[in-house]
C-alpha cells in the first residue's frame, strides 16, 4: 500500500494536480490581498471624503444663516448658542449615521458638540485657513479603534466632525472571515479540478504507452495512432513514429549487414577450406602448392577488403573519421593518383586517361579522397567494356565550383537503380556475380567521403554506352 502511495506521488498526473492547485492557491491569496487592500482603501477614502463634506456643510449653514453668535441674547426659541448651532446645522447632522462626532467652536468657544460626545471635547490642531485637514487619532472614551477626523478652521469657526473606525474594521473582518471560509472551499475545488484536467490530459500518454508496448522487432511496420492531432501530444506521436521508422531502417541495415558480409565472406572462407584439404588429402608438386597457394592469397586480399570496407562503416557510424584537409592543385592530385591506378585495367586492356580541361586549387583531405577517386576508377574498370578507356577529368564550373568526373563505356546503370545505388549493401541485379560483385559498400563510401568534404556527386549513365560519375567541390 504503502508503495502504491509513493509511486502515484512520483507521477506526473499526481505533480500536475499539486501544481495546479498550488497555483491556483497562490493566484487565490493574491486575489484576496488585493480586494482587502481595494475595500480597506476604498472604504478610507469615501470616509474621508463624507467627513470633509461634512465639516464644509456645517460650515455654510452656520455662516449662511447671518447669525452673529459673538453678540448672541436667549430668547423663547434658543435659550443657548448651541440650541441655535443645532437648528442651523440639524440636516447636516441628522443625516449621517448617529456615531458621527460632531463640534463647533466659535471665537475659542464651544458652542455645539453631539451628545455621543459626552464630557469629552475634541482637541483641534493648528491647521491651514480655509482647508480642511484630515487626522486620525486615538480615544478609548469615546471608541476602541481609531477614529478618523476632518476639521475646518475657518473665519473665528473651528469645525470637527470624526468617525471611530469601528464600521471600518467590522466590515474588513467580515470580508475575512468570509474569505477564511470560501478559501478551502476553492481549494478543494481546484484539486479535484486539476485532478480531471490532468486525468484528461494525461490519458492519451497511457494510450501511448500502450501501444508503444506492443511494439517490438517484428512489427515496426505498426505506427501509433493520435498524428492527427495538432498539439504537444501528436507532435509527441509523430515524433515517436518517425522513431520507430529510423529503428525499423537500422534494423534492416543490420540484418542486411549480416546477410550481405556473412554471404560475401562464406565464399572465401568456402573457397580457402576446399583447396586446403585437397592440398592436403594427397601430395602436391611444388607448382601445384604454388597455384594453391596463389588462390588462397587471392582469398585473402578479397577477405581483407571486405573487412577493411566494414571497419570503415563502423568508423562512419560511430564519427570515428577525422579529416586533415591542405590545399592542393587539382591537376596535381590527379596525375599522383592516375598514375598508380593505371594497373587495375590492365586484366581488361583498359587504359586510363587523364583530362584536366580547367585548372584550379581544392582544400581536401588527399588519402580519403584518393580512395573515393580509386573505389570510382575499380567500378568503371569493373563494369566497363574491355579494350575501352577509362577517362578523369577536371573542370571549373560557375559559382567557385570544380567538378572530378570518372567516365567509362560499359552496360551502364538502369534509370531505376541511379537512386540506391549509393546506399550500403545494394548491388543492381546484374552486377550481383563472382566476377564483378562486391559487397555493395564501394559507392557508399565514395558519398561518405564527399559529403565529408561539403561536396556532392552525381551520376549520368546511358545503358550500353557510357556512365559517368562527378564529384562536386568547393574552389579555393
Amino acid at each position: 500500500m504503502i508503495n502504491k502511495i509513493i509511486n502515484f506521488v512520483k507521477t506526473t498526473r499526481f505533480k500536475t494536480t499539486l501544481w495546479y492547485s498550488l497555483l491556483f492557491l497562490v493566484l487565490e491569496i493574491m486575489i484576496g490581498v488585493i480586494i482587502y487592500h481595494y475595500v480597506h482603501t476604498n472604504l478610507n477614502q469615501q470616509l474621508d471624503i463624507a467627513l470633509t463634506r461634512q465639516a464644509e456643510a456645517i460650515f455654510h449653514f452656520v455662516t449662511d444663516s447671518k447669525v452673529d453668535l459673538s453678540d448672541f441674547q436667549p430668547d423663547s426659541v434658543y435659550s443657548s448658542p448651541e440650541d441655535l448651532v443645532y437648528d442651523l446645522i440639524y440636516e447636516a447632522v441628522t443625516l449621517n449615521p448617529r456615531n458621527t462626532y460632531v463640534q463647533v467652536e466659535f471665537m475659542n468657544k464651544i458652542i455645539f458638540k453631539t451628545e455621543n460626545l459626552g464630557n469629552e471635547t475634541l482637541s483641534f490642531l493648528p491647521g491651514d485657513k480655509s482647508r480642511v485637514k484630515l487626522i486620525s487619532f486615538k480615544d478609548q472614551k469615546l471608541s476602541t479603534q481609531n477614529i478618523r477626523g476632518a476639521y475646518l478652521n475657518k473665519d473665528n469657526y473651528k469645525i470637527i466632525v470624526a468617525f471611530p473606525n469601528e464600521l471600518i474594521h467590522e466590515t474588513l473582518n467580515s470580508l475575512k472571515d468570509i474569505y477564511i471560509i470560501i478559501a478551502p472551499i476553492f481549494f478543494i475545488i481546484s484539486i479535484i479540478g486539476g485532478s480531471v484536467i490532468s486525468a484528461g490530459s494525461l490519458a492519451r500518454i497511457d494510450t501511448l504507452i500502450k501501444e508503444t508496448d506492443e511494439i517490438t522487432a517484428q512489427n515496426l511496420n505498426k505506427k501509433i495512432e493520435g498524428e492527427e492531432f495538432d498539439d504537444e501530444y501528436g507532435r509527441l506521436v509523430r515524433r515517436l513514429n518517425e522513431m520507430i521508422q529510423r529503428i525499423r531502417i537500422s534494423i534492416e541495415y543490420m540484418n542486411q549487414f549480416s546477410i550481405s558480409a556473412s554471404h560475401e565472406m562464406k565464399t572465401p572462407l568456402t573457397i580457402l577450406r576446399g583447396e586446403l584439404e585437397i592440398a592436403l588429402r594427397s601430395p602436391k608438386t611444388a607448382e601445384q602448392y604454388r597455384e594453391v597457394l596463389q588462390s588462397n592469397y587471392e582469398e585473402t586480399l578479397r577477405l581483407i577488403n571486405i573487412v577493411d570496407k566494414l571497419f570503415f562503416i563502423s568508423k562512419v557510424d560511430h564519427s570515428l573519421v577525422k579529416l586533415s584537409k591542405t590545399k592542393i592543385q587539382t591537376s596535381t592530385f590527379l596525375e599522383n593518383i592516375s598514375s598508380g591506378l593505371q594497373i587495375l585495367g590492365k586484366d581488361k586492356n583498359m587504359e586510363l586517361f587523364l583530362e584536366i580541361k580547367e585548372d584550379s586549387f581544392i582544400e581536401i583531405d588527399a588519402e580519403w579522397m584518393r580512395q573515393a577517386i580509386y573505389n570510382l576508377v575499380e567500378n568503371a574498370i569493373k563494369y566497363g567494356y574491355a579494350d575501352t578507356p577509362v577517362i578523369i577529368s577536371a573542370d571549373c564550373l560557375p559559382g567557385r565550383k570544380v567538378k572530378i568526373s570518372v567516365k567509362n563505356n560499359g552496360e551502364g546503370i538502369p534509370q531505376q537503380y541511379i537512386s540506391k545505388i549509393f546506399d550500403r549493401f545494394y548491388r543492381v541485379e546484374s552486377s550481383r556475380n563472382r566476377a564483378t560483385g562486391g559487397i555493395g559498400l564501394g559507392l557508399s563510401v565514395v558519398k561518405s567521403i564527399v559529403n565529408w568534404h561539403n561536396g556532392e556527386i552525381y551520376v549520368r549513365s546511358e545503358p550500353e554506352k557510357e556512365t559517368e560519375f562527378s564529384i562536386i567541390l568547393n574552389q579555393v
